[in-house]
């Protein structure tokens, strides 16, 4: 699980060096922010706004936030909802031509 903490004192500290990027796995654009000097500056400001975004995709995307995770003893009601495939009857065109 990534720390928003350490991301923005990444982004602070090393942000000239895409620190925060590679930190949540970013490398195209942690190399990209590298060889243009952050976007020239405008990512660095940019990355202020969103950082806390990215942390959390991150986090939802390798599965440690989200409706699963949490108290495992307690209950959780689930709705499953069945239905049998519905069979759509001949056309008329197939029905003449027997």
């Amino acid at each position: 699980m990534k720390s928003k903490g350490v991301a923005y004192l990444l982004w602070f500290f090393l942000g000239i060096f895409s620190g925060h990027r590679f930190y949540l796995g970013k490398v195209g654009s942690g190399i990209l922010y590298l060889l243009t000097g952050q976007l020239f500056g405008i990512g660095w400001i940019i990355d202020l706004f969103t950082l806390g975004d990215m942390v959390d995709k991150y986090n939802l995307m390798h599965g440690f936030i989200g409706p699963h995770k949490g108290n495992v003893n307690q209950s959780q009601n689930v709705v499953v909802n069945v239905t049998a495939p519905v069979q759509q009857a001949p056309s008329k065109t197939e029905s003449s031509i027997t």
